[in-house]
């Protein structure tokens, strides 16, 4: 539901409270004998009747919202323990294999006339490691999905969320890297954000939009027609469709240097200038090598000067060497490396750098050389009365500007 929604239903049911108490006491004073005096104060209390009954409604919807919040986190909960059973089992199940592993090699030691003693010792030490190693492994593990399920509730309360969303795991962005995106919506508040693929994260995406009141909109480009129906049916399933613009983009294929690639089609995106936010989370990679290589050199111009771009899955290694060669090729952009599930590299233009013009750097200098010859002059006043520098001041201008 959009956010003028819930504003026409508040100021229908205020009017609507409003008018039958006023019906009421109008009809009350014609039934029956009544000051009017008391009919004036029974319309004043009609403002302070439609608030109680509004007040009444909010706190209803408020409620509502709480017990869905709670038993999402009993949901949430209810995987963790899951989860840990899961672990628990797996940790069983490798101590019965040590156990088989030790009888079986026993039998094998009396074979090779080894010492028991010996074998015990060199079971002991290898079963060690693996319980170590195991638990250290289910430890990470553990944490990467409380990592995730913490970036989930945060995202939530940030978007201000209030019906079930599609799911974060598997293709689709993880937690970490979509709470990553609020950040940068909130801060920047963009106009235009450009996505390159669709999904989980385009209606998120446009969730913040709607959430911060951006006066923007986020264009997704998508090569594949059934995604391309699967987003516009979540987009329209939570009411978005006034910010989002789902474009089919077949792919076609573009040349970059003397590499060939496939990229969304140019007839889907020539149209889009001044991008704030441009985020590369496709083609996937089984379009080919470098499939998402393109989308820097091709809409470089199309960008602002302060445009952010993010690249997702930089936990591979092919996206790994599309950063590096987006770092050939644009020196001027900063990258940022984000730890996250997957990795991701934040990039920005670098500011350039302000060089001062003589003039400028003169009048800023005149002051301090002015004072530098007044203290030499107490010395030598002949250098004030022929106007010659002295010799330690004779240093180019930009010299003098960085003192």
């Amino acid at each position: 539901m959009s956010d003028d929604a819930p504003r026409a239903w508040t100021r229908r049911w205020v009017l609507g409270a409003l008018l039958c108490w006023t019906v009421g006491v109008l009809v009350f004073a014609v039934l029956a004998p009544v000051d009017v005096g008391a009919v004036a104060i029974l319309l004043a209390l009609g403002p302070l009747v439609a608030g109680l009954v509004q007040a009444r409604r909010d706190q209803r919807v408020v409620m509502r919202r709480l017990d869905r919040q709670a038993e999402m986190l009993k949901r949430l909960a209810a995987s963790g323990r899951t989860a840990h059973a899961e672990l628990t089992t797996a940790i069983d199940s490798v101590a019965a294999l040590s156990t088989q592993l030790l009888a079986s090699t026993t039998e094998l030691a009396a074979k090779e006339s080894l010492t028991r003693a010996d074998l015990t010792a060199a079971l002991k030490a290898n079963g060690a490691d693996v319980i170590t190693r195991t638990r250290k492994g289910v430890a990470v593990d553990l944490l990467l999905t409380y990592r995730q399920l913490e970036a989930l509730l945060n995202l939530y309360a940030t978007a201000g969320v209030n019906r079930p969303m599609p799911p974060t795991r598997g293709w689709a962005s993880s937690p970490d890297l979509l709470l990553l995106l609020a950040n940068l919506v909130e801060r920047g508040r963009p106009s235009l954000i450009v996505e390159c693929g669709s999904g989980t994260s385009t209606v998120w995406l446009a969730m913040l939009l709607r959430r911060f009141e951006i006066d923007g909109r986020l264009v997704a480009l998508e090569h594949d027609a059934a995604f391309v129906e699967r987003a516009r049916g979540l987009v329209d399933q939570h009411e978005l469709t006034d910010y989002v613009d789902v474009r089919h983009a077949p792919l076609e294929p573009v040349r970059i240097g003397s590499e060939c690639y496939s990229w969304y089609s140019r007839a889907q995106w020539e149209d889009l200038r001044d991008i704030d936010l441009l985020f590369v989370d496709g083609p996937p990679g089984e379009v080919g090598r470098h499939a998402r290589l393109p989308a820097l050199p091709l809409l470089d111009d199309h960008l602002n000067a302060d445009a952010v771009v993010v690249l997702d899955d930089l936990i591979r290694t092919d996206e790994q060497e599309v950063l590096e060669e987006w770092q050939r090729m644009f020196p001027s952009y900063e990258v940022e490396r984000v730890r996250l599930e997957k990795n991701a590299a934040v990039l920005r233009r670098r500011p350039a750098p302000v060089t001062p013009t003589v003039d400028t750097v003169a009048e800023s200098v005149e002051p301090a050389a002015e004072h530098a010859d007044a203290k030499d002059a107490v010395g030598r006043p002949e250098a004030l009365a022929t106007g010659v520098t002295p010799a330690s001041d004779t240093r180019p201008v930009t010299a003098l500007a960085s003192d």
